[in-house]
């Protein structure tokens, strides 16, 4: 009885032990994001699932704000339209706070009249944006956080009657502020 009784104790222990080592914890942000680009803006709401070490990926939906007064070819009747965005964050940091880099996507839709002899429109434009991103999570009595991003990417318009805007390359700046869950 007494081998029984210490392999169920050695057992024990061992798992408690174990249980012990584990680092970080699972956690969900909820919050706003606002970006800005030389073509537009973008709010929204974001929502990041995080992983107990290093990784998030993290979601946006919100409005996109267009203002580009270079376009020569089209005009913008909306002055916006629905924007979403879809991206992975990689942390130094063992727990998803701190310095990271990754990668992301957005897509922002609004209505446009092209400017034609005789006006043509309303075409929904689609600008595809997928880009590397870096920036730096601020967290704050480990529930709040605050986080200034860059990101560099390429815009492209998805749109076929748009097609005479061309693809460049364009630098996104944000900030999103939330709480930890």
């Amino acid at each position: 009885m007494k081998k029984a009784t210490t392999f169920f104790l050695l057992v024990f222990l061992f798992n408690a032990a174990h249980a012990q080592m584990e680092l970080g914890y699972n956690t969900t942000d909820v919050g706003a994001e606002f970006q800005w680009y030389k073509d537009g803006k973008f709010i929204g709401l974001h929502l990041a699932a995080n992983a107990k070490l290093h990784h998030s990926f993290h979601v946006l939906l919100g409005y996109y704000m267009s203002g580009d007064p270079t376009a020569t070819f089209y005009e913008n009747q909306n002055k916006g339209g629905p924007g979403a965005g879809l991206g992975y964050r990689y942390y130094t940091n063992l727990r998803p706070h701190g310095f990271f880099i990754g990668a992301k996507a957005n897509l922002f839709t609004n209505k446009v009249m092209l400017d034609t002899p005789t006006p043509e429109g309303p075409y929904t434009s689609m600008i595809f944006i997928p880009s590397v991103q870096t920036g730096y999570m601020l967290l704050i009595n480990d529930m709040f956080f605050i986080t200034p991003s860059i990101e560099a990417g390429m815009k492209t318009n998805l749109q076929s009657k748009l097609s005479a805007e061309e693809n460049k390359a364009v630098a996104l700046l944000g900030i999103s502020i939330g709480a930890k869950f």
